[in-house]
């Protein structure tokens, strides 16, 4: 990835389309590195939904939840969950 090519597509050898670019990362600074993408399913998702609706939207669950380190403390595993969003999508049934 040049600098100045993020958002540019990403193609396979046929010349298809299978993603966008987006960042690379490099040590010393040059286009030579690891490349990041946004594979297109994903993309034609989002444009979807910008033209729906003008805006991404993302799901959400609708609680609150402990810092991982009161949950180390309380020596317990996983999420601890502190409230749900009333109405929010972990109240229903």
């Amino acid at each position: 990835i040049n600098p100045g090519n993020s958002g540019g597509p990403l193609l396979d050898s046929s010349g298809r389309l299978i993603g966008i670019n987006t960042a690379i990362y490099s040590n010393s600074g040059t286009s030579s590195g690891v490349g990041f993408a946004l594979p297109s399913d994903m993309v034609a998702g989002i444009v979807e939904q910008i033209i729906k609706y003008g805006r991404v939207t993302r799901p959400i669950m609708g609680i609150t939840f402990a810092p991982d380190a009161a949950v180390e403390q309380l020596g317990l595993g996983g999420v601890l969950v502190l409230d749900a969003r009333e109405n929010g999508p972990a109240r229903r049934p």
